[in-house]
């Protein structure tokens, strides 16, 4: 699984530099992206999405169900609308009201299925599903970007381009659950030959479910209010994806599953050394100058305010501007030489690391993967991963100390003697199971605290082998020391696993969770990361994406990522 032949190995990066905290604090979205792979699937497939309900009011409240027909099976999509005040429509998720709960389920759903939903499905945390359910979710409108769409169309006219562009969206999720909570189905009934086999290949669907559903709301609404309102124009409904609100509930996971992280990393990271080993052709060179020059306005465009937390928006495009003219070098070098040069890739994307920003570094290796599709075609396949964590009792001390020197060197730059590397305890809240963060000593709760601390633990256990012969054999350690065996097997199944691992201390004063969940994110297929503060995001997600109705009607080009006003300004 995690050993695909490839070549180039000598170019795959160290995990020092790949899991330094602030290095995936900068990360961006990919080709190898979740939903990037789920819409080029959805082409490439034709899928055939058709609503089957509309049971809507004059206000926009009801249900509404599509059907959905793949290669490998029917799905429903189930959506929601219900009236809630302004008082209660919260992105917390302590909330417990949402203008849109939906679901996607497999196969068709019957009356008494709908009747089921239409009772579990709005309760979200304490309702409960079952085994046909692969998605439960939920999202609140923007509520300005939502009204003026309506009243826009209603007149007859499309709605105001720039402030579609600047808010992104109608709905934004506040969390989007598969993998069994609620009772619903465990990833185990996706796996093989099912459509939604990828990871998370179901949860993005169902956030695209929502965009689309999002379109059919507030034209429908218009209608309602005028039989001749104006339908909202394909150009302007492009502007628009998903929005998302992720708090800290999304760093955990990282930590919990650190096989599936090392796996998604390396998928990237080999995708990563292959571009860069490429021959440049004059027509990459162009493609990769027109991309970035794209990006570039886009960045400049970008109504993210700067919070001081991730680069601002306006100083990484002129980085952009800069790097482009690095590119026209790499143009230059090959239209003197008359043929493909090899090595030119690698020698520019040495002059940006030495030169320019993380955050500008980062973007550039997203694209530079994006620049050649042909990289990513066997790994694309490969988003899963054996994710259990398995004890080798009979493994000698002598090698577990191998691996910790060959993979931990990181985890001892650190003092825990020292209050400020224990500044935090990290919990689960008694309300809703929700990962929380507290300061010892201030917040209640540190006798709670999950185990988040890797590096601490691998230090306690460094120190107990110490006195411990090489020949020892784990069984026997952990006899008299069980409460080590949850690193010790952590270490043993991570033998060779370099990225699965972020090398920050986790409980630091100087910890911003913030960059945990812009990794996550950036490996959904998010954008426009929008901090509130160090510990949640605004993102958007599917912003640029093709529409249901394109969904096998037109030849697709897998470049809608960073989409820009410019194309839309005209459509009045």
């Amino acid at each position: 699984m995690f050993k695909l032949a490839i070549e180039n190995t000598d170019a795959l990066r160290p995990a020092s530099e790949v899991m330094d905290i602030q290095r995936l604090g900068v990360m961006r979205s990919t080709s190898l992206s979740f939903l990037r792979i789920l819409i080029r699937k959805m082409m490439r497939e034709a899928w055939e999405i058709e609503q089957t309900t509309f049971d809507i009011n004059d206000e926009g409240y009801g249900e509404a169900l599509y059907s959905i027909t793949t290669p490998q099976g029917t799905y429903t999509f189930v959506a929601l609308s219900r009236e809630i005040s302004e008082e209660t429509r919260s992105d917390r998720v302590i909330s417990e009201r949402w203008d849109v709960t939906f679901a996607l389920c497999d196969g068709a759903i019957s009356d008494k299925k709908l009747k089921r939903m239409k009772q579990e499905l709005p309760k979200q945390e304490v309702g409960r599903g079952d085994v046909t359910d692969l998605v439960w979710s939920r999202a609140n409108k923007s509520q300005r970007v939502f009204s003026h769409v309506v009243e826009a169309l209603s007149q007859g006219k499309q709605p105001d381009a720039e402030m579609i562009y600047d808010i992104g969206y109608l709905f934004r999720t506040t969390a989007v659950y598969g993998n069994g909570k609620f009772g619903i189905a465990p990833y185990e009934h996706m796996k093989d030959n099912h459509t939604f086999s990828g990871a998370y290949q179901s949860q993005m669907f169902a956030v695209y479910m929502l965009r689309h559903f999002s379109f059919d709301l507030v034209e429908h609404i218009a209608r309602k209010n005028n039989p001749k309102a104006a339908t909202l124009k394909p150009e302007l409904k492009k502007l628009l994806g998903t929005g998302n609100a992720t708090g800290l509930g999304m760093v955990p996971y990282l930590i919990s599953h650190p096989k599936l992280l090392h796996q998604w990393m390396w998928i990237r990271e080999v995708a990563l050394a292959r571009a860069k080993k490429m021959k440049p052709t004059a027509d990459d060179c162009q493609r990769f100058i027109a991309k970035l020059q794209q990006i570039r306005t886009f960045f400049e465009d970008a109504p993210i305010p700067d919070m001081e937390v991730f680069r601002n928006p306006r100083d990484l495009a002129k980085e952009v501007g800069e790097i482009s003219k690095l590119v026209e070098g790499v143009c230059n070098t090959i239209e003197r030489s008359n043929s493909e040069v090899g090595g030119l890739w690698l020698e520019f994307a040495d002059k940006v690391q030495a030169n320019f920003t993380m955050e500008a570094q980062e973007l550039i290796n997203s694209e530079l993967i994006d620049l050649y599709p042909e990289v990513i075609v066997d790994l694309e396949h490969q988003t899963n991963a054996d994710d259990g964590l398995h004890l080798i009792p009979e493994m000698s001390i002598g090698s577990l100390r191998e691996i910790i020197k060959k993979q931990y060197q990181w985890a001892f730059q650190y003092d825990f003697t020292k209050r400020e590397s224990r500044h935090y305890f990290w919990y689960r809240s008694a309300e809703k199971e929700e990962p929380r963060i507290g300061e010892r000593g201030i917040d209640p709760g540190d006798e709670l605290y999950m185990p988040m601390n890797i590096a601490e633990q691998v230090q306690q256990l460094a120190t107990e082998i110490e006195v411990c012969d090489n020949d020892l054999k784990v069984a026997a350690f952990l006899l008299k020391k069980p409460e080590l065996r949850g690193i010790v097997r952590r270490i043993q199944s991570l033998d060779g696993l370099e990225y699965g691992e972020i090398q920050a201390n986790l409980t630091g004063k100087d910890l911003l969770p913030v960059y945990l969940l812009r990794c996550k994110l950036a490996i959904l297929g998010a954008e426009r990361y929008d901090p509130k503060s160090n510990r949640w995001v605004r993102i958007t997600l599917f912003q640029g994406a093709p529409l249901v109705e394109e969904i096998g009607t037109t030849s697709f080009e897998d470049d809608w990522f960073y989409p820009l006003i410019a194309k839309a300004e005209e459509i009045k």
